[in-house]
């Protein structure tokens, strides 16, 4: 995840604009990933789906999660494609992305990496108020915070 972190740091912060004269932008919602069950409903058209994302750990080596991932989008998809109604039964694709929502590596994942919880430089790309955009979280820093206010007064941390 180092490789993810240098090349959203030197985009979102301007720094691949201003030293390179890259210019780039986010995929439209039609190329989706399994991990942005956090951040919506599913789009109404998708293209691509990335499997980048199960809420049980899985082998690397071992496809299967993913393509049962695979097979439940599909489904999704094929259940509005032919507006069937299933007031009744729980349809697999709704559970996942409750589940994804609810899932404590998932918002782990999101916190050190896209919310408040994100080291490194400002993103200066994102909207004021963006709750990445920030940056600056050092966990060496919080632990030390963390062992100073449980330290009685006057102990030596």
């Amino acid at each position: 995840a180092l490789d993810q972190r240098v090349v959203n740091n030197s985009l979102y912060s301007g720094h691949a604009c201003g030293e390179f004269g890259l210019r780039w932008d986010r995929w439209p919602s039609k190329i989706w990933a399994s991990s942005m069950a956090f951040s919506g409903p599913l789009p109404e058209a998708i293209a691509v789906h990335h499997a980048n994302f199960l809420i049980d750990k899985a082998p690397s080596a071992d496809p299967m999660p993913k393509l049962e991932q695979l097979k439940q989008l599909a489904s999704e998809l094929h259940e509005r494609k032919e507006q069937v109604q299933a007031t009744a039964t729980v349809r697999p694709w709704a559970t996942f992305m409750e589940a994804a929502r609810g899932c404590q590596a998932m918002l782990d994942y999101r916190s050190r990496h896209f919310g408040e919880r994100r080291p490194g430089p400002e993103w200066s790309m994102l909207a004021e108020g963006h709750v990445a955009r920030p940056g600056g979280y050092s966990e060496k820093a919080a632990k030390k915070r963390a062992k100073e206010t449980m330290a009685p007064d006057g102990a030596d941390g």
